[in-house]
């Protein structure tokens, strides 16, 4: 068993579902969903908001002001920062200040800029606390098993993605996947672009290993878009969120034309990211038993941390 303190009572720890909900899409459900996590405490400045968590969560679990006072009372083995991104470094120094907790997950971005990102290295080098940031599709079992698929592809061709919000802090989700599925990132590049309450927005060049694809983003709070296609050898994959589908189309003769194959709809993949918050601890959970894996994990996350602070700090001197 595994204690847990949420610190931040927003949308993603409490408010994007329901405890009657299929979808385990929260911070706080995940939690009190999984039979190997213990919530501790919740951390919320608000008291109205604070009310409003035990109106909807029940009170199985206690709800401080201050990170002191939780930590005074327990100490979790969990640490989930869900702040506002400018507050992240601090509470995670604060955090490590008083109490060395077995993991920290924190919100993406992990930090704001490049510079936050250096101090964070620095600090916890100084600390047995391991930390990742919540992207959440590399914790899902349905994109894992497809990751699975793409490697035993001979030649990526081409990627194309499309997202809603910031560049920085949305897609960030999307450098992850890319990263994840299809290869090491190590340059992007803008099409076009403008900024955007303190975000990019535009189209952009992403290089991987193995091939180059396009992504692109909407500024818009009307609609929820995360897409992704990957061509390859063998498929083509559309990963796309907004309607809940994984497809893989295999390489087929063509129906059409003589001598030519194309990509035939073949499989459809379950799409496990409804429960997201769930497989996240599940995911955690093998990380505290498996040093081995957290290090490759570590280091993944380290490169495309690094990649969105550096494509970040290009982008606005250019």
């Amino acid at each position: 068993m595994y204690t847990l303190t949420i610190v931040g009572g927003g949308a993603i720890s409490c408010g994007y579902d329901s405890p009657k909900d299929e979808k385990i899409l929260t911070h706080i459900n995940g939690a009190l969903q999984h039979s190997e996590i213990i919530l501790d405490s919740i951390i919320e400045i608000k008291k109205e908001r604070q009310q409003y968590i035990l109106n909807k969560w029940g009170e199985s679990f206690d709800i401080f002001s201050q990170l002191e006072e939780s930590i005074d009372e327990y100490k979790s083995d969990i640490f989930i920062v869900a702040t506002p991104t400018n507050s992240h470094l601090k509470i995670i120094e604060k955090i490590l200040s008083i109490y060395c907790p077995k993991l920290i997950i924190c919100e993406k971005p992990i930090v704001s800029n490049l510079k936050e990102f250096e101090i964070l290295n620095r600090l916890l080098k100084k600390s047995n606390t391991k930390i990742i940031t919540n992207f959440v599709r590399r914790f899902d079992p349905s994109l894992n098993a497809l990751k699975e698929i793409i490697s035993k592809t001979n030649k990526k061709y081409h990627f194309h993605g499309t997202f809603t919000k910031g560049l920085i802090h949305n897609g960030s989700h999307m450098m992850d996947l890319i990263n994840m599925l299809i290869g090491h990132i190590y340059n992007i590049d803008y099409i076009n672009k403008e900024m955007i309450n303190n975000d990019f927005f535009g189209q952009f060049i992403v290089q991987t290993n193995f091939c180059n694809g396009v992504i692109s983003n909407i500024n818009t709070d009307k609609l929820s878009v995360f897409e992704l296609t990957i061509y390859t050898d063998i498929a083509e994959i559309k990963i796309i969120d907004a309607t809940k589908e994984i497809f893989i189309k295999y390489i087929d003769k063509s129906n059409l034309l003589n001598g030519f194959q194309t990509y035939l709809l073949k499989n459809e993949l379950e799409y496990t990211l409804k429960k997201s918050a769930y497989n996240t601890f599940e995911y955690v959970i093998d990380l505290l038993k498996d040093d081995e894996k957290y290090q490759k994990l570590k280091l993944e996350q380290l490169n495309v941390n690094e990649l969105i602070f550096n494509t970040q700090k290009k982008l606005m001197e250019l």
